[in-house]
């Protein structure tokens, strides 16, 4: 008795919060009542801004795929396996990334990923006769790009992987996700020492943007009101790359024109386009 007594007073003392802020009984609480009450709490100051964030995250969580957030596979970096030793070590100490994935002619045939810490012991050794990057590398996990990221959080975690890569409904490789892209989902950008301190997107003038190459050519489209093919690519850098047809040099600056819109790209960066700077006066401009 004295325990169902605490119950029911907790929940009346729930109701009558739930009142204040305009809300129902407790037992007809929905996902909408309660985002309304985290953002009248907000709104007074009670939490932050980036808790409330936090907190809308989750409930979104649970409405993304794989394929919402993953890497695509034209700004993954991957090696061949036929590529020596010293290249993966390379690329390793290029990026700062500790796992990259191995493909076998193609990246729609993803053999194995490779972990930077079991390069070390061939960092000052000889390589014995025969080597191949297949001898070192670990199994693939892969997913479909439709994977509910709750459950694959769960997974991932679970099984301690770090890395999976997504692919479609043919078993092509459609890119790569992380447990660390699972977690900005929730918490937002997480940096590190090898990340840019820089606006996703950034408007230098009235017609001039910086855009990250990871920004949805939708999105691109909506910011300079003027519409861009999405069939192909998601994102401006896979744009770029589409009509490029090349990944460009670290040092190298090229442009494409677009539906008259002038697309630079102002930084490479690990094998991939990571600064776009947009132009679209397009008075002097012809499409590529």
């Amino acid at each position: 008795m004295p325990d169902d007594a605490g119950g029911s007073n907790n929940i009346k003392k729930q109701n009558r919060l739930l009142k204040l802020f305009g809300l129902g009984d407790v037992n007809q609480i929905t996902q909408k009542d309660i985002m309304q009450l985290i953002v009248a709490v907000n709104q007074r100051g009670i939490i932050e801004d980036s808790t409330c964030n936090v907190i809308e995250n989750i409930f979104d969580f649970d409405d993304l795929t794989a394929g919402d957030i993953m890497t695509h596979r034209k700004s993954m970096v991957a090696v061949e396996d036929t590529e020596p030793l010293r290249t993966a070590v390379e690329e390793v100490i290029k990026t700062g990334y500790s796992r990259i994935p191995v493909y076998h002619e193609d990246t729609d045939n993803i053999v194995g990923v490779l972990y930077a810490k079991d390069l070390l012991k061939y960092v000052y050794t000889d390589v014995p006769d025969g080597f191949k990057l297949t001898d070192i590398t670990r199994k693939v996990f892969y997913v479909p790009s439709t994977k509910n990221c709750s459950d694959l959080f769960s997974e991932m975690t679970s099984s301690k992987i770090q890395l999976a890569v997504v692919v479609d409904e043919y078993g092509g490789t459609d890119g790569l996700i992380t447990l660390e892209d699972l977690i900005e989902a929730i918490v937002g950008n997480i940096q590190d020492e090898y990340d840019n301190e820089e606006d996703e997107v950034r408007k230098l003038s009235e017609k001039i943007y910086a855009v990250d190459g990871s920004t949805a050519v939708d999105e691109v489209s909506d910011l300079i009101g003027i519409e861009l093919p999405d069939e192909d690519s998601d994102t401006v850098a896979g744009l770029m790359l589409e009509h490029l047809g090349k990944i460009p040099k670290e040092n190298e600056r090229p442009t494409v024109v677009i539906n008259g819109v002038k697309f630079t790209a102002a930084r490479i960066e690990k094998r991939r386009i990571a600064r776009v700077l947009i132009e679209t006066d397009n008075e002097e401009l012809t499409e590529d």
